[in-house]
């Protein structure tokens, strides 16, 4: 099966990005991204999408994301034509962004990149008419960019890009026909995580906003962010905790409070385990 790099279509290591138009008349064959991300925005027509040997229906409106080391192509395409956007997120999207703490952010672009096939969830962005129109003027413009290359198309491309990022993620959260076994409550979960940080949270809780037992939400968060939902909450505490080391003349006792942490000694034990310093030496 072939493997593709994104430097196959880029080779401008400085911005890993490509977009493109394409229009398919015949099967595209199965192959693997190998170090980046794929975002497909279906402009027209139908095709059957094939991802690790199975079959999805996709037209007009439709938005998915695929990662690395998923197969996947396209058959029985009917007037098919899409635009594809290759990026690599950490890249592109980097920092401490509101939108990141969102449940469609995750559920667009962390959670079915890797485990919509396995789990066997039934949902996928589709989007509403104003909102495809919208998005179809970006991607124009986007495309245009990239083209032309004139003076500060790197930058245009990068806001562009988080601008069409904030319109699917928000897009994503406006459906509110999912069954209850669908990847938006998984995403929910972990956007309560990133909402409520500094609050008791607990497994139970976390598993309760995903209708799935403890056992299998933690399989599906383990699965697709290479931690526990715990440490995924003691990291995300720290790194708020840095940013107010950083940015705020509070009393680390203060700081640790409101990062969750209800013991200062605590705190500051598992900072310097995650940091590899003390929480004073870190702001000094």
């Amino acid at each position: 099966m072939p493997y593709m790099k994104l430097g196959y279509f880029t080779d401008d290591e400085s911005f890993p990005f490509f977009i493109q138009y394409g229009y398919h008349d015949e099967d595209l064959f199965v192959h693997t991204h190998e170090d980046f991300f794929e975002l497909v925005i279906v402009l027209n027509g139908s095709a059957s999408h094939i991802v690790d040997e199975e079959k999805f229906h996709i037209s007009k409106g439709d938005v998915f994301v695929i990662g690395n080391n998923t197969a996947h192509g396209y058959q029985d395409t009917d007037n098919f034509r899409i635009c594809n956007i290759m990026f690599r997120l950490d890249s592109l999207f980097p920092g401490n962004y509101d939108i990141t703490r969102s449940a469609g952010f995750h559920a667009l672009f962390l959670l079915e990149p890797y485990v919509s096939k396995e789990y066997k969830f039934s949902s996928r962005l589709k989007l509403l008419q104003k909102d495809f129109d919208r998005v179809c003027k970006m991607v124009d413009l986007m495309n245009a960019e990239y083209q032309d290359k004139q003076e500060g198309w790197r930058t245009f491309l990068q806001s562009s890009f988080m601008t069409l990022v904030v319109i699917l993620s928000r897009s994503y959260d406006f459906k509110d026909d999912f069954h209850k076994m669908d990847i938006i409550n998984i995403a929910k979960a972990i956007s309560y995580i990133e909402n409520h940080y500094n609050e008791d949270i607990s497994i139970q809780m976390l598993a309760g906003l995903s209708h799935y037992s403890e056992r299998h939400f933690i399989r599906v968060f383990r699965d697709t962010y290479h931690t526990t939902p715990m440490n995924y909450l003691i990291s995300l505490r720290i790194r708020k905790a840095c940013l107010q080391l950083k940015d705020s003349s509070l009393s680390i006792s203060e700081i640790a409070l409101r990062c969750g942490f209800n013991n200062s000694n605590y705190f500051s034990r598992i900072f310097k385990q995650q940091m590899g310093v003390t929480p004073t030496e870190y702001r000094s």
